[in-house]
């Protein structure tokens, strides 16, 4: 993470800010990300098993089948019960029909799902192109060799969410030992956003940007480091300059950087640097949630043939619990600060845990208005747009990114 003294407290009480950017920038020039929520059909099967059947089995007839857009969960219900088994188990078939918009066969394409539960399995034109355990977390596929550049693409998921999951962390609670501690609906389906990714052949690896400040930032100066990885898809090794270009809220550059590398074919290069000092930063607070902007480019003959953009807030934060004089107090930019905060299980009736964006604004304003500064999400990692919404607003995040601690299988550690 942010390789800060332990005084600091970066592992339990981090800001959004924290410099892992949404791979959805949508900058025409150099990618394009177009959204595949709309259009799709879904069924249902209740049997509460855990096999992915081939595509084969798939119809091209969706006679009976639910016309919907995703986000999507058909466990809609289920946890509120508080039964064992409460939710809603079985799996879920779901299909859409695409074509590829201002097609270029130079280009490298991918499907990002934020969030497909439990486990998921896709075909694209009647071929496997990949397999993903663990429901809150979202997934990218090389779909390259697969698409269709010239006509339609049938796209189908299958959706596992089988009872007694014990390989996952994100596990039902009507299923436990302590089946009176059901947390609400579960994912069944596709509960988050789709996207269909076109990039050059060599590109900014999907969440593959981070940054973080030295310890010693202060209101006069600061450090900050960043990593930053990419990949070649290409057949041969590319000579690329990666520029790193740190931008104020207007888009005016304050400092920046850049390095050569020659990437193999296949092969993932992940360069680490420091930016020149920043001078007299603006500090990203709870009252003014200032937020820079890490640009990262991949340059090739002269020419811009990627781009991502990281948003980040400068700051410090520590939690003086160490010493004969320590305080006991948080501090944010060596200022105390009071943490009000709350948590969420993110379901909401009728709908599980498939939300839409304005939903997610919805709950944010609500959170604020009641006058909380902090927020947790419990108990497995939230909707990408939270973390965007707290770092535009000021609110501190306390991620949990685990279960339970009274889970704990062999396959759940591995």
């Amino acid at each position: 993470m942010n390789k800060l003294r332990l005084q600091y407290f970066a592992l339990i009480i981090i800001l959004a800010g924290c410099g892992s950017a949404r791979n959805d920038n949508d900058i025409r020039d150099v990618r394009s990300n177009i959204l595949l929520n709309e259009g799709w059909f879904t069924m249902a099967d209740d049997s509460d098993k855990r096999v992915c059947d081939g595509f084969e089995s798939v119809t091209y007839n969706t006679d009976g089948w639910l016309e919907v857009n995703v986000p999507h969960n058909w466990d809609d219900y289920g946890g509120y019960r508080r039964l064992m088994h409460g939710n809603r188990h079985g799996y879920a078939w779901y299909r859409k029909s695409f074509n590829v918009e201002e097609a270029n066969e130079s280009k490298q394409y991918f499907l990002w799902f934020e969030g497909v539960g439990s486990y998921a399995t896709v075909w694209l034109n009647g071929d496997s192109v990949g397999y993903h355990a663990g429901g809150r977390t979202s997934f990218t596929l090389d779909i390259t060799p697969f698409v269709n550049l010239q006509g339609e693409n049938v796209l189908a998921v299958r959706a596992d969410h089988p009872a007694n999951i014990r390989d996952l962390p994100w596990v039902c609670g009507g299923c436990s030992p302590e089946w009176g501690f059901c947390e609400g609906s579960q994912p069944m389906g596709i509960f988050r956003p789709v996207h269909l990714i076109a990039t050059s052949k060599v590109r900014v690896e999907p969440f593959g940007v981070h940054v973080w400040n030295d310890e010693t930032t202060t209101t006069k100066e600061a450090l900050l480091n960043y990593s930053s990885e990419i990949k070649n898809y290409g057949n041969s090794p590319s000579e690329v300059v990666v520029k790193s270009i740190l931008k104020n809220e207007n888009g005016k550059t304050v400092v920046s950087s850049e390095m050569n590398t020659t990437i193999e074919p296949g092969n993932t290069d992940t360069l680490r640097g420091k930016l020149p000092v920043v001078k007299n930063p603006t500090l990203w607070s709870l009252d003014n949630p200032y937020l820079y902007t890490l640009s990262t480019e991949v340059w090739q003959n002269g020419k811009c043939i990627d781009r991502l953009e990281t948003p980040y807030g400068i700051r410090t934060i520590k939690w003086d619990i160490f010493g004969e004089n320590s305080t006991n107090r948080f501090y944010l930019n060596d200022e105390p600060v009071f943490i009000n905060g709350t948590c969420e299980y993110e379901h909401m009736l009728g709908q599980g845990h498939a939300f839409s964006d304005v939903q997610v604004q919805a709950r944010v304003e609500q959170m604020q208005a009641m006058g909380f500064n902090a927020f947790r999400d419990a108990h497995q990692p939230h909707n990408f747009r939270y973390h965007e919404q707290w770092d535009k607003t000021g609110m501190l995040w306390w991620t949990q990114m685990t279960a339970h601690i009274w889970f704990d299988t062999p396959e759940f550690r591995e």
